[in-house]
């Protein structure tokens, strides 16, 4: 069975193929070098402020790891059908796109893994070695990885060891290339599938108790989305992330204004579904 407590690392994992805070300011030199360089001063406080509300987005979210393996607790069969499938991986054809997307297809293979679907967990990671090449992390992500997942896949140890090298090699390669926008959007499409997972198998729950856990859980998010929205706005100035903000500003607001997650009706519980729905929709598609 693929969950075991090395589950930790795709929490891990799925939230950082960019956890970049708290970086000195830099820039890459010949084959990728990193050299000092002289930045403004301004210019440094900001980044350094970005990459602490980056790091203060990530220290405070919820284990993806416990979050996960919770969806398989409530009593859902696992269904494919509802994650993002992993033959679009190559229709997605901007930076940002495929950042959002790195996030979501992260989460969809954490909830493969913690439902014992390793012929699932093959195709995703494909899917995302194939979006960090998009991405420009052809150097920081080995090209054999791939095929070692598939003649590994009945290996626990040897699969999450190349997660870890995923996560190690491309974490360095955001690092040293002031990538914190991507790392942002990554976080982005991470948040958005988790809590689009939330929702669906939320939807499908029988059990009473399992269906207010969903809720809870959903109503946590009203302080988690909070911190995204702030790392975000940092970025407001950028077209794509201006409107993605516009269209979680309502969701957050619609969460926040429940009070206690047992005044979050199912009536209500559908409504903010709905939006994350068809955010996620308008990214995936």
């Amino acid at each position: 069975m693929f969950v075991t407590k090395k589950l930790t690392v795709i929490g891990i994992s799925v939230f950082l193929l960019g956890a970049c805070g708290g970086h000195k300011e830099a820039e890459t030199g010949e084959e990728g070098a990193v050299v000092e360089g002289s930045k403004d001063s301004a210019a440094v406080a900001v980044a350094d402020t970005t990459a602490f509300k980056f790091d203060f987005a990530i220290a405070n979210v919820p284990s993806p790891a416990n979050t996960i393996q919770n969806y398989v607790k409530w009593g859902v069969s696992y269904d494919n059908s509802i994650l993002n499938s992993p033959k679009k991986a190559d229709s997605y054809n901007t930076e940002y796109l495929k950042s959002i997307n790195l996030g979501v297809y992260n989460i969809d293979m954490a909830y493969a893994m913690a439902s014992n679907s390793g012929a699932d967990v093959l195709q995703y990671m494909k899917s995302i070695l194939m979006i960090s090449d998009g991405l420009g992390l052809k150097g920081a992500v080995d090209k054999m990885v791939g095929k070692r997942a598939e003649s590994n896949m009945n290996n626990q140890d040897s699969l999450f060891a190349i997660l870890d090298e995923i996560m190690v090699r491309s974490d360095f390669y955001l690092r040293s290339n002031e990538r914190l926008y991507t790392a942002a959007n990554i976080l982005a499409g991470c948040w958005v599938e988790s809590l689009y997972l939330n929702c669906k198998i939320g939807d499908r729950i029988s059990d009473s108790g399992n269906k207010d856990l969903a809720k809870k859980r959903l109503w946590d998010q009203r302080f988690h989305l909070g911190n995204l929205l702030n790392l975000l706005g940092d970025y407001k100035d950028k077209k794509d992330c201006a409107e993605l903000i516009a269209k979680l500003k309502p969701i957050h607001e619609e969460i926040t204004a429940v009070k206690q997650p047992t005044d979050l009706t199912e009536e209500k519980f559908k409504s903010i579904s709905s939006k994350i729905y068809a955010l996620r929709e308008n990214y995936t598609k």
